[in-house]
């Protein structure tokens, strides 16, 4: 659009032309009442460049890959006020709950933050007051205990004992209005957010005794420690029992909607304005915060694993997907070949919002060496496509002798053509496959040959979820130790593949999984996986992807840039499916 109206406040060093900035970009519209005055309000300013990036982007995206950033010695950070540091630095891990820095400067009288305009949000009091649902308000509290903690290093607790600055988002999370900054060093005792839930609390329905008793015992200074308290409100939250899902009216959407909404306000901090601009996606107070362990027996019962233990229900609230092929450094054409399709439906009614996925990622590597490995890669995509297109309908994933036969009619495909020109040996094209199916917070995921599937979760790191089906692989899995199974000469010959023989020898590797956390997950052809390019790689380039504020296509590009760097012998393929939850607070209906 032409321009986006923001709220402001003027500060009274303004240009001539009621612009807040010397580029001309943030232009603030007439006032009877203007920053600096003692009866100033909240305005409007128009963002005269909407279509322009971020002047701070750069620096975001660093903080972004490198999260123990230091903003003093940083380079990108000179110039910025150290009021927007919190706010690029806990963007990561904390939005939607901490808003939006869109821009950050001083001048000679002021320090202008622009942040997010949520001032037409509901404010948490109200929503205490008319959500009478103890396991939301269990979660409310929890959520603060979370920004609590993140808040402490930047001074900034002093945020959560101001009810002005708690709002509810669409989908009832807790989040800030802005932030506010204490002059003391030590963060704040737990002692005063008690003080504040106490206020909370007497003016809303009544809690758990366990919480009651937990509130209590805060402002009594009986509890100290913050894990504490969060463990204390996982036990409460337990008590309850987990409510269903079910809303009304509902409309195809391919993504989340965005809203363009800026404004600028004075505040109670002297010589701080703070600007809210850039309203961006639903979606990423880090589900896994919700999340308990306990300890099971693993698969052979040698020992304990962790595995999550779900406090409160989560649902879905973002699926997004990129993909990028390269040719390589050293080959001549590309035979990886691979596809995606996301589609979300979003579902609204009295009792809130649901958000349904359904989603199809298949890559495949055409076997290098082999002739028409190109041909071979994009008809098994195109064959698997047309096949679930045709048999995958229903509201739940395909069973497994429905996978088996659409890799068996790929592999068929391929074999037919072979079989007519009479190829043998290394003249039968043929191609790996790695695919996943999404529904909702399933997946299921089908793999022949060496191209891999991995998860990466803040709770899990990294994970490989897939077996290369080649020489070395399998004997590991007969008991051959791993340096012993790959010193030999074939231990990298494939042990599957699409095409080179008929389906009486195709066994493909068919698994399903449930998402519980947020979750990247990453399909690559083996020009990438190489090396352990990821494992070594992770922080670098995988951590920080699982944002929603991470740009996904970027993402595949840079991951694209590591392989041809490190790599760079064969060709390389991926693709990355960024699944985001939230706390499903929707309650049961009948």
């Amino acid at each position: 659009m032409t321009g986006s109206e923001v709220t402001a406040t003027a500060p009274d060093d303004l240009d001539i032309e009621g612009y807040l900035d010397g580029d001309r970009r943030y232009r603030l519209i007439a006032s009877p009442n203007p920053l600096g005055s003692a009866s100033a309000t909240s305005q409007v300013v128009i963002d005269c460049q909407p279509d322009a990036d971020s002047p701070l982007y750069a620096l975001q995206a660093a903080w972004l890959e490198t999260p123990t950033l230091d903003p003093a010695t940083h380079p990108l950070a000179s110039g910025v006020p150290p009021q927007a540091y919190p706010y690029l630095a806990l963007q990561a891990d904390y939005f939607p709950a901490i808003p939006e820095l869109h821009h950050a400067w001083q001048t000679p009288k002021h320090t202008l933050l622009l942040i997010e305009d949520r001032t037409i949000w509901l404010p948490l009091s109200m929503g205490w007051m008319a959500i009478d649902e103890p396991l939301q308000h269990i979660q409310w509290l929890f959520e603060t205990t979370l920004l609590w903690q993140a808040l402490a290093p930047w001074q900034g607790q002093a945020t959560l004992l101001n009810p002005q600055r708690l709002a509810l988002n669409e989908n009832s999370l807790l989040c800030l209005t802005q932030i506010d900054f204490a002059s003391r060093q030590s963060p704040l005792p737990l002692q005063a957010l008690g003080q504040m839930w106490q206020a909370m609390l007497s003016r809303g329905q009544g809690l758990p005794l366990k919480v009651e008793t937990l509130v209590s015992d805060l402002v009594e200074g009986a509890i100290t420690d913050i894990n504490q308290v969060q463990d204390i409100l996982a036990e409460a939250a337990q008590d309850y029992p987990l409510p269903g899902v079910e809303a009304a009216g509902s409309d195809w959407v391919d993504g989340a909607d965005d809203v363009d909404v800026d404004d600028i306000i004075d505040v109670d901090q002297p010589d701080l304005a703070i600007a809210r601009s850039v309203a961006a996606d639903e979606g990423d107070l880090e589900s896994d915060a919700v999340f308990d362990t306990q300890e099971l027996p693993d698969d052979d019962g040698n020992g304990p694993i962790e595995a999550p233990t779900m406090v409160l229900p989560m649902k879905l609230s973002y699926l997004d997907d990129a993909g990028q092929s390269h040719v390589g450094q050293q080959r001549h054409h590309n035979e990886d070949w691979f596809f995606t399709q996301t589609q979300l439906h979003k579902v609204s009614g009295p009792q809130g919002t649901v958000l349904r996925a359904k989603g199809l990622y298949i890559l495949c590597d055409g076997m290098g060496g082999h002739a028409s490995g190109e041909v071979a890669s994009q008809l098994a995509v195109r064959t698997l496509r047309e096949y679930l297109t045709q048999n995958w309908s229903g509201d739940r994933l395909p069973d497994q002798d429905t996978l088996t036969q659409a890799v068996v009619t790929a592999n068929q495909a391929i074999f037919d053509i072979n079989q007519s020109n009479a190829t043998s040996g290394v003249g039968r094209m043929g191609t790996t496959l790695v695919m996943v199916l999404v529904h909702n917070l399933d997946i299921a995921v089908v793999h022949v040959g060496d191209s891999r599937l991995y998860s990466y979760s803040k709770r899990l790191g990294l994970r490989q979820l897939t077996l290369d089906h080649e020489v070395g692989q399998r004997e590991i899995n007969r008991g051959v130790e791993p340096a012993l199974a790959y010193a030999r000469p074939d231990a990298y010959q494939l042990t599957q593949a699409l095409g080179p023989r008929g389906k009486e020898d195709l066994v493909p590797s068919i698994t399903y999984h449930e998402i519980t956390e947020d979750t990247l997950l990453v399909l690559c052809s083996d020009g990438l996986s190489d090396n352990d390019l990821l494992e070594r790689h992770a922080d670098s380039h995988v951590a920080g992807l699982l944002s929603s504020k991470a740009n996904l296509a970027s993402g595949t590009a840079h991951l694209i840039d590591l392989a041809n760097e490190k790599n760079g012998h064969d060709n390389i393929t991926t693709i990355l499916v960024r699944i985001k939850l939230q706390p499903d607070m929707t309650p049961i209906v009948g």
